[in-house]
């Protein structure tokens, strides 16, 4: 079984006529004949049965015919790829955090398509449930070519690019005894029960970084992944929290408090695997968001 014998099994499935077929493919209509005898050999039953001046599908060549046109759209649609990524084109797997796929990510894109000789690259943008754990786990195994993330990978694995992000908050329901401030630093958030970020998720890391930056210690009362998760608890009145400043919190019944000390500053990420074979537009599309991210403000 070759390729060529499996599209002169289909040309002839579809045109019911070995003629007609041999005419639309070029080829002689015995060496149809040859192909259709060979298919039926390998595969131990009939394909064909004469009907008329023409043929039609058995009952099996009817399910090797689904398979056939199944594998053949695959394999056609992976040729094009190919021939795309060959012509600097094709196909980018990016992954993002939530906060970065709604809008730094896709302004990224857009500007990128902008750019001349990229206008046939195509984007697919998956957030792999929004953790940086997850999102990284998929580009070290070059299930995405790059990620936009809240914390780095390993350096041995990834290569990592830091781009500034809107600063965190406090973030208090209307009635809190910190919401008549109108700034406040870390130590003065520590008589007060936190909606905290759990473990697992990516901010966790860089608000404990704050915490031990004055070597204290939040009161946690309630943990959970979701920054508007966690802002909506603290707009319910079950503590107070650090997100990160977002449009979003000016829809909530929130007081909004700058931190002041220590810095609130926010880094995040895009990383790529180390040493990992990527399309030509891919290699492109990360120096192009290195350029672009190394001149940003805060995203």
């Amino acid at each position: 079984m070759n390729l060529d014998h499996i599209r002169y099994f289909q040309a002839i499935a579809y045109y019911e006529h070995y003629g007609r077929a041999a005419q639309a493919l070029h080829v002689s209509q015995p060496n149809l004949n040859y192909a259709v005898t060979q298919l039926e050999n390998e595969l131990g039953v009939p394909l064909f049965e004469k009907h008329g001046r023409g043929v039609q599908l058995t009952r099996y060549g009817r399910l090797f015919l689904q398979s056939v046109n199944e594998s053949l759209r695959i394999l056609d649609a992976g040729t094009r790829d190919l021939q795309e990524m060959g012509r600097g084109g094709g196909l980018v797997l990016l992954g993002g955090i939530r906060k970065l796929a709604a809008q730094t990510v896709p302004d990224l894109m857009q500007k990128f398509l902008a750019t001349s000789g990229n206008e046939h690259t195509r984007f697919e943008l998956h957030t792999e449930s929004s953790f940086t754990a997850d999102l990284l786990q998929a580009v070290a195994e070059e299930r995405l070519d790059m990620a936009f993330v809240s914390h780095p990978g390993d350096d041995t694995v990834f290569e990592n690019v830091a781009f500034a992000r809107s600063p965190f908050v406090v973030v208090t329901p209307p009635n809190h005894p910190l919401a008549q401030k109108s700034s406040v630093t870390l130590r003065e958030t520590l008589p007060y029960p936190f909606v905290y970020f759990s473990k697992r998720g990516g901010l966790r890391r860089p608000i404990d970084a704050l915490f031990q930056k004055i070597g204290a210690t939040p009161k946690i009362a309630y943990e959970t992944e979701e920054d508007t998760v966690v802002a909506g608890m603290a707009a319910a009145g079950f503590g107070i929290a650090i997100v990160p400043d977002h449009p979003v919190l000016r829809c909530m019944d929130l007081k909004i408090i700058p931190l002041t000390d220590p810095d609130p500053g926010r880094t995040a990420y895009l990383c790529r695997k180390r040493g990992a074979l990527q399309p030509a537009a891919a290699q492109r599309f990360f120096a192009f968001c290195q350029a672009q991210l190394s001149q940003g403000a805060a995203l």
